[in-house]
């Protein structure tokens, strides 16, 4: 079984499994919880993962392995993440996810030059005993009342990127650029990659950060429509593609596109492509 989990919003949906300390953007948490299935991770933000104890292996077209003796960084993308506990049956984890204007303020506060043109989505750090002692110091932040908690994350996370800029330069900086070249198209980004699981124009706002207001004027900038009209598009495009490849009934196509009734979807697929379902299936078969 494979779980869907959309982050960061899964973390601040789910509290009571996880240590968290944010500020909204900014957001570090903590979890000894080990997930049994397969993670499909929808990261709509970038992510930083350190583990304390037990593994997560990265499933890409090779499988990437990461312990507690690797720090590994997400760029806002879709994944396949398993979860592993350690010889001892335990495991702890600490996530920490930060957008766009962290990384462009990181840039900018250190005057750094992006001179490469390399874009990597996923990189994986070997951790010495510098980076291993910053790790621990994060872990102690969970457990001590401190003041100013997020702030003292941010700078442990900016010490973690300016250790990892001397040590890995040619790898974070290809990570940094991949940021810096997508920044422009984050919404459409996330959008395009999670069109499947859209329920309406509020859960667009929840996935992109953006208010409804906000979310209007990039959708009118990116696809000169409205959030429901590029909505109804891409529901439709997906009607219409199961409509000519599969044998599902219209009736389940259209609970799978998001319809709430069957002749609310019948009325949508005739505005929008002249035919009803039934007829545009038997014309394409």
């Amino acid at each position: 079984m494979i779980q869907n989990v959309i982050l960061p919003s899964y973390l601040l949906e789910n509290k009571h499994a996880y240590t968290l300390i944010h500020d909204g953007t900014f957001i570090a948490s903590k979890s000894k919880l080990h997930k049994k299935n397969k993670l499909y991770l929808r990261n709509t933000s970038h992510m930083m993962i350190l583990l304390i104890k037990g593994e997560k292996v990265l499933h890409l077209e090779n499988d990437l392995h990461i312990n507690n003796s690797q720090i590994l960084f997400l760029s806002q993308n879709n994944y396949f993440i398993s979860e592993i506990i350690s010889s001892n049956n335990t495991y702890e984890s600490i996530l920490i996810c930060f957008d766009d204007d962290f990384v462009l303020n990181f840039i900018k506060k250190y005057k750094l030059n992006i001179n490469t043109t390399k874009k990597e989505t996923v990189i994986c750090i070997k951790k010495d005993i510098f980076l291993d002692t910053c790790v621990k110091t994060i872990n102690e932040y969970f457990t001590k009342k401190l003041q100013n908690k997020v702030a003292l994350l941010k700078l442990k996370t900016h010490e973690l990127f300016l250790y990892a800029l001397s040590n890995n330069k040619d790898a974070f900086l290809a990570f940094l650029n991949n940021i810096i070249n997508t920044k422009s198209s984050r919404v459409q980004y996330i959008l395009e990659s999670n069109v499947d699981i859209l329920n309406d124009i509020s859960h667009m706002c929840q996935l992109t950060g953006l208010s409804k207001t906000a979310l209007r004027k990039e959708m009118q900038k990116l696809y000169l429509k409205n959030p429901k009209e590029w909505l109804d598009m891409k529901r439709l495009l997906k009607a219409k593609n199961l409509l000519k490849t599969s044998d599902a009934s219209i009736s389940d196509i259209a609970t799978s596109c998001g319809y709430s009734s069957v002749s609310w979807f019948i009325g949508q697929f005739k505005k929008y492509y002249k035919s009803t379902p039934y007829l545009f299936r038997q014309e394409n078969l």
